[in-house]
């Protein structure tokens, strides 16, 4: 019996009708409940696989922890199920025991997989630094997002103090294939169909002050001013106009887009380090780890 001292809160109970099984084992079957629980109670990516990990005793009485891995194209996530010993009721959530969390101390936490740097595509994406640095960053960003905005401040500092040891990768994801968000984006997706300079130049507009004064004015207006810039420094109008007209640079964004579902991108900005998500504002202390290695 579990100690009467011990303060026990569940969050996520609920009981399922014990389902006769006669292709499993006991120790099977509590393990097959457990996991057709994640799949029937859970919203998961249609990519994900799920590992199992362990069964052993729980801390509630009667009940076994049933232990698995979550495995996405961005994740690790362990998940705890508790299934009683006669199968009949399963709790998810987190446990607590004395005001901690022991759900999450035994599960651990989530962990980033690293992607394959060809998986994210950056051959077919601008960038800035060295082509042979020790760090790559992929950045999915947007050009109507104060997140991003503040982001790429700092990441340009960080380029212009480590120029030699990181490489920058843009990513477009406006979240929606139309709007103005969008068609900012296209607008620079078409610079960049002239060209890595070409881009760098309309992004770097885009995320000045004066860019942002003139975005919410609409595509026309920025459309205007970019063909202005590019036309100051002698690039080809007319890949530009084709990449608007033709559909391509539409499709050079949508395609970034996809990409960044593909992998669980949920916001702006968004940034892989050597193909691991990072969380949180990207620093120098945060770099360090991997210009180390």
């Amino acid at each position: 019996m579990l100690k009467r001292i011990l303060t026990v809160i569940v969050c996520g109970l609920f009981l399922l009708p014990f389902i006769p099984s006669q292709s499993f084992s006991q120790g099977d079957k509590i393990v097959q409940l457990a996991l057709s629980t994640i799949k029937s109670q859970m919203r998961l990516p249609k990519e994900a696989e799920i590992q199992f990990v362990e069964k052993k005793e729980s801390p509630i009485q009667d009940f076994y922890s049933v232990k698995f891995i979550v495995m996405t194209s961005a994740w690790e996530i362990p998940l705890i199920v508790y299934v009683d010993k006669a199968g009949e009721r399963i709790i998810t959530g987190n446990l607590f025991v004395k005001g901690e969390n022991v759900t999450r101390k035994e599960a651990g936490e989530p962990r980033s997989r690293k992607i394959d740097l060809g998986k994210l595509e950056i051959e077919k994406s601008p960038y800035r630094g060295s082509p042979e640095a020790k760090v790559t960053l992929v950045e999915f960003s947007n050009f109507e997002c104060p997140y991003c905005l503040n982001s790429w401040g700092k990441t340009e500092e960080i380029l212009g103090k480590h120029s030699s040891e990181i490489k920058y990768i843009f990513k477009h994801f406006p979240f929606q294939n139309k709007g103005r968000t969008f068609e900012l984006s296209e607008i620079a997706a078409a610079a960049q169909a002239i060209g890595n300079e070409a881009f760098w130049l309309v992004h770097d507009f885009l995320f000045s002050p004066e860019g942002q004064i003139l975005v919410p004015q609409g595509k026309e207006a920025v459309k205007e001013k970019a063909e202005q810039l590019l036309k100051e420094k002698g690039f080809d109008m007319k890949g530009f106009h084709g990449a608007l007209d033709n559909g391509r640079a539409r499709k050079r964004v949508e395609e970034d887009m996809a990409l960044g579902n593909r992998y669980q991108v949920s916001g702006t900005p968004t940034v892989f380090i050597n193909g691991e998500m990072h969380q949180g504002p990207l620093t120098e202390q945060a770099l360090d780890r991997y210009l180390k290695r």
